[in-house]
């Protein structure tokens, strides 16, 4: 069942579900088609919850999970160098080469941390300026 919402009669945004490729935000302007995807969602890869798979597969948990502790601590003022985000960021960026190259298949827990840092790392990056 999409979501829809129009943003004035030349664009319209729509979220829906993609089988075989999961949530998607549909943007229509003027002739235009975008899908923007959320997640993959593939069963070998979701997080159970309740009896609810289509929600989000293991390294997005992670990220938006890293996401949700991150923005408090933002506003808190916790920060890092770039150096120790950079650090934090790296374990997703090589498990999901890895796995592009089929080096090695990851399991989930390594995505929700490997995810969780992720998320923690982009949000406390110190900006440059």
């Amino acid at each position: 069942m999409p979501l829809s919402r129009e943003r004035n009669s030349l664009m319209q945004i729509t979220y829906q579900w993609v089988d075989g490729l999961g949530p998607v935000i549909l943007v229509r302007y003027k002739k235009r088609q975008f899908y923007l995807c959320i997640c993959h969602h593939r069963k070998d890869r979701s997080i159970w919850f309740f009896g609810l798979e289509k929600i989000f597969c293991a390294r997005c948990c992670g990220i938006i999970s890293g996401l949700i502790i991150g923005i408090p601590l933002r506003f808190l003022g916790v920060t890092f160098p770039i150096s120790v985000s950079l650090i934090l960021i790296i374990p997703l960026i090589v498990d999901g080469i890895t796995q592009l190259f089929e080096c090695r298949e990851s399991n989930n827990v390594f995505r929700v941390i490997s995810g969780f840092l992720f998320g923690i790392g982009c949000i406390c990056v110190r900006s440059i300026s």
